[in-house]
């Protein structure tokens, strides 16, 4: 009997969910060092195990979104871990959460050895190594508990019901009680959440190994991290041999769109695409305190140049979507990569970064609705005089929209902060530039990027008049966007003039009025509503 449903076609106007959702779910699998499609076969595994629970239709629903979203938050602490890891923390995590079995000391020691400041120098490795095994688990506390929020942030803003939205705060809980970020345990976890974390250790474990190492690790952790009924409930759909076929396919995207639920949500229309390049770009920028809220404020100059050349809306539509989603290759780059000024990146390194346009066309290729957004994406860093990347594009053959990206992108780079590298004020940021007109930036975009610069200036380089969202004082959102840059206490009461319990102080209450409890959530609020400089 076929698993799949009737594939039902979205009315005129609409795009199916599951076809944006899972495309995006790539990016969260490149983001935490994943094959590609991680997401979309543990989706399948969790959905397997739905339909054999007999859940309601409602009740799958929550177990498939949830399971696609889970790593929607990834990004939230990577900048953070990076920094104390001082190393590549995309492989480091995978390791620590798949390939470690926290419970054992001696596993963490080597977890430790591996991957904890690799190559920095014996006294700072030591000391490093002594803070995570007094502060450790209150550390990984803190990081499950921002990536955790921030999921569920971007569950509600894709349209996602609130069983969506709770589940993702639960999802790395287990059964026992011993998971994060809160400890809770049995039933309490709702059980989309307990679904989805057995489902993306079987994924990992049958990719890494095979069918029966994928069994024998859920069944090993019965009552312990999974739920008892959800492994007993795996055990008899893994006993059909057809469960492990139609999972090792070359790909298992497809079938997995053609599970999605019947749910009321299941279509979105077109024109809040733009929601989901929002998300996309927050998702991205998120990596790194160099990066917040680029995407957004490329999108807003990349819209008035196109708009100054009178290129038609359909154009500027896409031209929009591609400078929210241009970076989106990014999140495959370690932050600890990120956050280095150029001149310390290795070859490798430089190289990682450079194919940053084409992980991103390849995730943006698989939505249907995007292909010609996707196009431009992946030509955003190509030059007029053919030596640009990836492809070594040149003039004509470059997408007019993806040399409208590139002009808009390095003006907003060299505008804000960068590693090693203070923002450039904007006169000096178009000397810079205009030594390149004609190789790498074509004179025409120029001349109508040049048009828009004194109605956008503004907007770009002071900070915003605040709007004080959420009732917020023109204090808070000060110390908010501080606080979103990275900066600790100590380092904004400095800036402040101020003693670190007032900024604690006003920390709680911006908490408390934004309705979060963790850095990357504010962070998070602070770019949605341009409150970064």
């Amino acid at each position: 009997m076929s698993l799949r449903t009737p594939l039902a076609l979205p009315p005129s106007g609409y795009v199916r969910t599951a076809d944006v959702i899972s495309a995006l779910s790539i990016a969260a699998d490149f983001a935490l060092g994943l094959p590609a499609e991680h997401s979309a076969r543990s989706c399948y595994i969790a959905i397997r195990i739905a339909q054999e629970l007999r859940l309601s239709i409602e009740r799958q629903g929550e177990v498939y979104y949830t399971t696609l979203l889970l790593d929607a938050g990834c990004t939230a602490w990577t900048s953070a871990f990076a920094a104390y890891l001082i190393g590549d923390e995309i492989v480091a995590r995978t390791e620590l959460y798949f390939g470690t079995n926290v419970r054992d000391p001696l596993a963490i020691a080597d977890w430790l050895r591996h991957y904890m400041a690799p190559g920095a120098a014996i006294p700072r490795r030591a000391e490093r190594f002594a803070d995570f095994l007094l502060n450790g688990r209150e550390r990984m506390r803190e990081g499950f508990r921002n990536t955790c929020a921030v999921s569920s942030r971007f569950a509600e803003r894709l349209g996602m019901p609130a069983t969506v939205q709770e589940a993702l705060m639960h999802v790395f809980e287990q059964w026992d009680g011993e998971g994060m970020p809160d400890g809770a345990a049995g039933a309490s976890v709702p059980v989309a959440a307990r679904i989805a974390h057995l489902a993306i250790f079987a994924e990992f474990a049958q990719r890494r190994g095979n069918r029966d190492e994928a069994l024998q690790i859920v069944l090993e952790r019965r009552g312990k991290s999974f739920d008892p009924t959800v492994v007993d409930t795996f055990e008899a759909v893994a006993a059909d041999p057809a469960f492990w076929e139609r999972l090792e396919q070359a790909t298992v995207l497809e079938l997995v769109r053609s599970l999605e639920p019947a749910v009321p949500y299941r279509f979105i229309p077109e024109a809040r695409l733009l929601d989901m390049a929002l998300f996309a770009a927050d998702f991205t920028d998120l990596k790194s305190r160099f990066t917040l809220g680029h995407g957004r404020r490329v999108a807003a100059t990349a819209v008035a140049a196109a708009r100054a050349m009178s290129l038609p809306e359909p154009a500027i539509r896409s031209i929009q979507l591609a400078a929210l989603l241009h970076d989106l290759g990014l999140v495959a780059v370690p932050s600890f990569v990120l956050e280095k000024a150029d001149r310390q990146r290795t070859p490798a390194e430089q190289e990682t970064l450079r194919l940053h346009p084409y992980h991103a066309e390849r995730i943006l290729a698989r939505i249907a609705a995007l292909e010609e957004v996707a196009a431009l994406v992946g030509a955003h860093h190509e030059r007029i005089d053919g030596r640009g990347y990836y492809r070594g594009l040149a003039g004509p053959r470059i997408p007019l929209g993806a040399r409208v990206l590139a002009v808009v992108d390095v003006f907003d780079e060299l505008t804000h902060d960068r590693p090693g590298q203070p923002a450039l004020d904007p006169s000096a940021a178009l000397s810079v530039m205009q030594a390149d007109v004609g190789s790498a930036f074509d004179p025409e975009v120029w001349a109508a990027f040049l048009s828009t610069i004194p109605a956008a200036q503004p907007r770009m380089t002071t900070a915003p008049t605040p709007d004080r969202p959420a009732g917020l004082t023109t204090r808070e959102v000060e110390v908010l966007r501080l606080a979103a840059t990275g900066m600790t206490r100590k380092e904004i009461a400095n800036r402040l003039f101020v003693s670190q319990s007032t900024v604690r102080s006003h920390l709680e209450h911006i908490y408390a009025k934004i309705g979060v409890s963790t850095r990357a959530a504010a962070t998070l609020f602070a770019v949605e509503h341009n409150l970064i400089a």
